[in-house]
């Protein structure tokens, strides 16, 4: 019977084209026709072989290989889901745990790369599964030959996506794998950057053991004789514990720095204090001409205004015992504002009593004092050529001198210290407000400057003292009580001089280092009294507190922890869906990867003809003489009428869809 149909097959393939694309291909030989009757013998006797039991057998066999399929499936579902779950709680759980926390032997960040390095392997076996069986779903709707080892390759991971380049085959499924498996790559060390190790502070405070003797400016006690007087003359720079003055400029010349009283735990980071509050005082110095007027004092008692090239003359410079230079003076509208002005300052006698005024009326005011008060400033001048030199030679005029005069502007500092290596320092200015002198309405008045209106009003505590510093610089510089300016000079220079090589005299230098050492000694209160141990700590809003680091443990990003397994559930999903599909459109037949099914898979007589050439090219060549080769897989009706799978050529006729 196979004789009798093998002429009818030949005719159906009279008209194959003889243009085999692969130049390389032997001719055939006559008795290799491409159906002959042997091999149609061959096919019938093949199909005679099963009996109904067996074909009940392969049946049967189907069945359970269908559950055996859907089982592994399933099996690799849950196991992805079950360590991605666990990563999840783990991320969770790792919250607030130390550093050297362990599970089952593991610390967190090892047991997170097991875990995800686990997920992983599943999640990638499912993505080459859904592509494995995706191949088929292309191949049973035709496409290009190529497709077989582009789908094959991509199932390996992230490498195989080569083959796609090469054959510039691209659709949504492979453009999504792609997208899966760089972030497969990437998702593991985006999974260590969520444990973020920190330190936990915890705060002490406020206490007896955290305390910073510090005075605060807005009150004048253990710093004025105008205490509560409301008398301003009395004001006269620091009446008690002037010695800071000279301290800080003594710290200035030797390049020390201050070192405030301060208690805090030894055991403790760090102590910080916040809202302490302090003034800066700034010097701003100009050049002036000859013709100014200064105050000296003459015949040693007489203070008396002068204009300063009548008085730098070549008598006056040569003769008189005390003309060192530096020369300062007060300038001329500091009079009966001098320090010795002040010092000799004899209140009036009190109505009826033979006795000097104590204190002046709080609720009246009284014009005598506004006289009292003013702007701060003095004079300098010095050696023009040689601005370091003490003496001037004979016959010199002011003429050969320089002359500057400066004057003071002062800032209400609001600041935060904090402990650093055993040493308390500033930390930070939170706020800086220019305090401006109203000479007229406080620091003047009796009514504004004694006790009561200070406790009012904090803030004209605050420019008395700023006042009250002014005074007691100009009075370190022009009546100096311990060294003159000379002495701090000779020890400054040689700390400094390798910044200031082109300033011989570095007066303004020196006075930034000098006043900002009296910024922080004003407060600082060197002397331990009751004032400065109670202002530290008990509830004047600048209450400290000790910092303690407790061991280092995990924070956790929680929205980020959420984010990164979601990220892993997606592919998890697409694959089942791809996978599914690819499953559903195969009549539940899962061929994957198989080289078995690929091998039993038969070919058209057309098929045949055109690749007949293939088996002796090796894999580089194959793949580029198959870019232009479209196939695709569907049922055949062989020599004896039974139905096959095979490949055939893109738009057979005779090759009908796979049922």
């Amino acid at each position: 019977m196979s004789h009798h149909h093998h002429p009818q097959q030949q005719q159906y393939y009279t008209d194959i084209s003889e243009e085999i694309p692969l130049g390389q291909v032997p001719e055939e030989k006559p008795d290799q026709k491409l159906f002959d009757s042997r091999q149609v013998q061959h096919d019938a006797t093949y199909a005679r072989i099963p009996n109904r039991q067996s074909v009940n057998s392969i049946q049967e066999l189907q069945k359970k290989s269908s559950f055996s399929l859907y089982l592994k499936a399933l099996f690799t579902i849950v196991l992805s889901c079950f360590f991605t779950i666990a990563l999840l709680l783990l991320f969770l759980y790792a919250d607030g745990k130390p550093l050297d926390f362990t599970i089952i032997g593991l610390k967190i960040p090892s047991l997170v790369s097991f875990l995800l390095s686990a997920n992983l392997i599943f999640i990638a076996s499912g993505i080459s599964k859904a592509l494995a069986e995706y191949k088929w779903v292309r191949l049973r709707e035709g496409d290009k030959l190529t497709v077989i080892d582009v789908y094959e390759e991509c199932t390996r991971g992230l490498s195989g996506f080569t083959s796609a380049f090469k054959a510039m085959h691209f659709d949504f499924v492979l453009i999504v794998a792609l997208v899966f498996n760089i972030g497969l790559l990437i998702v593991s060390p985006v999974s260590q950057e969520l444990l973020v190790p920190i330190m936990k502070n915890t705060t002490i405070g406020p206490s007896a053991q955290v305390r910073f003797h510090y005075l605060g400016v807005e009150g004048l006690n253990g710093r004025s004789k105008l205490g509560g007087s409301g008398i301003a003359p009395f004001m006269n720079g620091l009446s008690t514990n002037a010695y800071i003055t000279s301290s800080s400029f003594a710290q200035a010349a030797t390049g020390s720095k201050s070192s405030p009283l301060f208690t805090c735990p030894s055991n403790s980071a760090y102590c910080l204090w916040k809202n302490v509050t302090y003034i800066s005082t700034n010097m701003t110095c100009n050049t002036i001409s000859p013709d100014e007027t200064a105050i000296v004092n003459r015949w040693g008692t007489t203070r008396t205004v002068v204009v300063l090239k009548e008085f730098f003359t070549a008598f006056n410079i040569s003769t008189a015992s005390d003309m060192k230079f530096p020369k300062f003076l007060y300038s001329g509208d500091m009079l009966n504002r001098t320090y010795w002005d002040l010092a000799n300052y004899t209140a009036p006698m009190m109505p009826g009593l033979n006795i000097p005024e104590i204190f002046a009326d709080g609720k009246v005011y009284d014009p005598r004092y506004r006289p009292y008060v003013g702007d701060q400033s003095f004079i300098i001048a010095y050696n023009k050529t040689w601005q370091s030199a003490s003496f001037l030679d004979i016959n010199s005029t002011y003429l050969d001198l320089e002359f500057k005069k400066c004057y003071f502007n002062s800032t209400y500092v609001n600041s935060t210290w904090i402990t650093t290596n055993g040493t308390l320092a500033e930390y930070s200015v939170e706020a800086a407000t220019p305090i401006v002198m109203d000479y007229d309405n406080v620091i003047g008045n009796n009514t504004a400057n004694n006790y009561d209106a200070i406790t009012a009003h904090p803030q004209n505590g605050v420019m008395l003292n700023a006042y009250i510093m002014q005074q007691s610089i100009i009075a370190e510089l022009l009546a100096p009580k311990y060294y003159n300016i000379q002495d701090y000079f000779e020890s400054f220079r040689q700390i400094e001089n390798f910044k200031y090589l082109k300033e011989a005299f570095p007066f303004e230098y020196f006075m930034q280092y000098a006043l900002n050492a009296f910024d922080q000694a004003y407060i600082q209160a060197p002397y331990v009294n009751k004032d400065a141990e109670s202002l530290a700590w008990s509830g004047s809003g600048r209450d400290g507190y000790a910092v303690f680091n407790s061991e280092p443990q995990y924070s956790i990003k929680r929205d980020a922890c959420f984010a990164l397994c979601l990220c892993l559930f997606i592919p998890i999903l697409w694959w089942i869906a791809i996978w599914t599909i690819s499953i559903k459109k195969s009549n539940g037949i899962a061929r994957g990867n198989s080289q078995i099914a690929l091998l039993a898979t038969g070919m058209t007589p057309l098929a045949q003809h055109h690749l007949r050439g293939f088996s002796k090219l090796d894999s580089e060549n194959a793949f580029k003489n198959a870019k232009n080769i479209r196939v695709r897989v569907g049922t055949f009706r062989n020599g004896d009428q039974n139905e096959v799978v095979a490949f055939g050529m893109d738009g057979e006729e005779h090759l009908m869809p796979l049922k």
